[in-house]
């Protein structure tokens, strides 16, 4: 599994914790359940990278909120979509808690808000995430 391909695993985690309302680390335990019956295919690098950034995420969740709230010009958190919130909150855990370039960062964020978003959810992330950077 490719980093990108990983990437876009890490926001269906995020995703399914967004509308369950449920603590990303709880979804994570499913998860790994699952990749621990052989259920999904995915490389140790790919299991390793999903980990690290679940609990990063999960660790700093309270940060993220206020950052991304702080970058929002006229929206709060909860009054987008489900969507937005999971692609913010991997992007802005990312982009302020790991060394990966933020052009990579934004613009695989806007690719999956492409694929799995409305369609405007690229124009508004890729605005947030301008600001933020």
């Amino acid at each position: 599994m490719t980093r990108k391909a990983a990437r876009e695993q890490l926001f269906k985690l995020i995703f399914e914790a967004e509308m369950k309302e449920t603590a990303l680390k709880e979804i994570f335990d499913s998860f790994m359940q699952r990749v621990a019956e052989d259920e999904l295919d995915l490389s140790n690098s790919s299991v390793e990278f999903i980990k690290k950034y679940c609990l990063g995420i999960d660790e700093h969740s309270e940060e993220l909120l206020n950052k991304i709230n702080n970058t929002m010009e006229g929206w709060s958190f909860e009054r987008i979509g489900n969507v937005e919130k999971a692609l913010l909150k991997g992007a802005v855990y990312e982009l302020s808690y790991e060394d990966t370039p933020k052009e990579i960062v934004i613009n695989e964020t806007i690719e999956l808000a492409k694929k799995y978003g409305d369609s405007k959810s690229y124009e508004f992330l890729n605005g947030v995430l301008a600001k933020f950077v």
